[in-house]
């Protein structure tokens, strides 16, 4: 009974450890690795095992810095497991695919999967693994081409609020002196990417503040690049700067 009452409370129970064989990962990439569970005191049967994607951000709103914790994606690992006392370990193998249209990791903006046992009557076990989520080449491709133009990343940008992550970058060579900052999103699919920018004109002279104020100063444009685009950061960069010179000029 008592055994009952502490593998009840999580202790001497049955324990979770995912192992990743790789915890850095692309966009759209498969993550790869093993559950173990092995048995506690009593023997107890395992509702389901579960693993989740999760990520957590900070980011600006206003004057305020806020924080976010969501859930990304989750799978079902197996379930109906009647794990014995003091059984051995037992492995099962996991695959689990990554969407392209998620954030990626960034200073601010990070990852974890959170593996879960669910026993009834019991306090479930969990483990936690960080992974770092990389940009796929194409993605790549598109943050190399803004660096080529000398787009320098300000130190939130990344940040994730829960429904977009934002990039933020100040211009040190294309356009220098005109911009006063250049903003962007991109949601990445399959073949292509879906990309807004926030173009924003450095504004001098008496009425400055109130041109910042009402917005005049900025302008949006969002567009397609396809994969066939973002192969060689040289073409984007060339892409990039044509759209963003005639959206800058479109400006009052």
């Amino acid at each position: 009974m008592f055994r009952k009452i502490l593998a009840g409370l999580g202790i001497d129970g049955a324990k979770v450890n995912f192992q990743l064989d790789n915890n850095v990962v692309e966009l759209g990439g498969i993550v790869r690795g093993k559950v173990y569970v092995s048995g506690g005191a009593i023997d107890q049967v395992i509702s389901e095992i579960s693993i989740a994607l999760e990520v957590s951000s900070r980011y600006k709103a206003g004057d305020d810095l806020r924080q976010v914790h969501q859930e990304i994606a989750s799978a079902i690992v197996a379930s109906q497991l009647m794990i014995k006392a003091n059984s051995p370990e037992i492995s099962i193998p996991l695959e689990f695919k990554l969407p392209y249209n998620i954030p990626i990791s960034t200073p601010t903006t990070r990852y974890q999967f959170r593996t879960n046992l669910d026993i009834p009557s019991a306090i479930d076990a969990t483990d936690i693994d960080e992974i770092v989520i990389r940009p796929n080449h194409y993605v790549q491709c598109l943050l190399d081409a803004l660096a080529s133009l000398g787009f320098r990343s300000k130190t939130e940008s990344g940040s994730f609020n829960g429904r977009f992550q934002q990039f933020e970058y100040v211009p040190t060579q294309f356009l220098r002196g005109k911009l006063d900052e250049l903003e962007v999103y991109f949601e990445a699919r399959e073949d292509n990417i879906n990309i807004v920018l926030q173009i924003d004109k450095k504004v001098r002279g008496f009425f400055a503040s109130a041109i910042d104020d009402l917005d005049l100063d900025e302008r949006h444009v969002s567009f397609c690049l396809t994969n066939d685009q973002l192969r060689v950061s040289g073409q984007t960069a060339e892409i990039l700067a044509g759209i963003i010179q005639r959206e800058y000029d479109k400006i009052g």
